[in-house]
């Protein structure tokens, strides 16, 4: 079953019984990683990530038994759905009071006190770059899709993704300048 392709995983999805189960297994092993990095880095929260990047997940096991046709893009649509949920709670966030534990930065085991301070500065400056920005260049470095896949992903042209990702990483510099110039001091 390994050998299916996601369209034919979707399919046997629709179904019922350990089949199905294991087409959902195989999907998951396929795209976890992918949506819940792309959940994390748009949230800046591990724990509303997982709820997101769960719910993603379980659309599309909805899908497939509601409507049992064909997806020709399992991967863009867990994306597509993921982004749209991360949307939904990004709305709510900007609706609500922000406070201190909205705010969670990784803590990953970093060789040195240099490199921690770094990766909080850019995990900072991301977040301060506009929505849109910002999801371009997750998908496109952190996730390493394709300008024509992050087209689909987010529903706009290639061309507006490349610029995006371009002011993106010109923004980024931007903001990063000055802690730049003080690290290599």
């Amino acid at each position: 079953m390994q050998q299916l392709s996601d369209e034919e995983l979707f399919r046997v999805l629709g179904s019922e019984g350990e089949r199905s189960r294991r087409a959902f297994e195989l999907l998951y092993n396929r795209h976890s990683s992918r949506v819940y990095t792309y959940c994390r880095r748009m949230l800046n929260n591990s724990a509303l990530a997982e709820d997101i990047f769960q719910e993603a997940f379980v659309k599309l096991h909805s899908a497939a038994r509601s409507h049992r046709g064909t997806m020709t893009n399992t991967g863009a649509y867990l994306l597509r759905t993921a982004r749209n949920l991360c949307l939904n709670e990004k709305q709510k966030k900007y609706n609500s009071t922000l406070s201190l534990e909205d705010f969670d930065l990784p803590a990953g085991n970093t060789p040195s006190y240099e490199s921690a301070e770094l990766a909080h500065l850019l995990e900072t400056a991301l977040a301060a770059l506009p929505d849109d920005y910002r999801e371009a260049l997750v998908l496109k470095e952190h996730l390493g899709l394709s300008y024509n896949e992050i087209a689909e992903v987010l529903g706009t042209t290639m061309p507006i993704v490349r610029t995006r990702i371009y002011r993106a990483k010109g923004k980024l510099k931007d903001i990063l300048a000055p802690y730049l110039e003080d690290l290599q001091k």
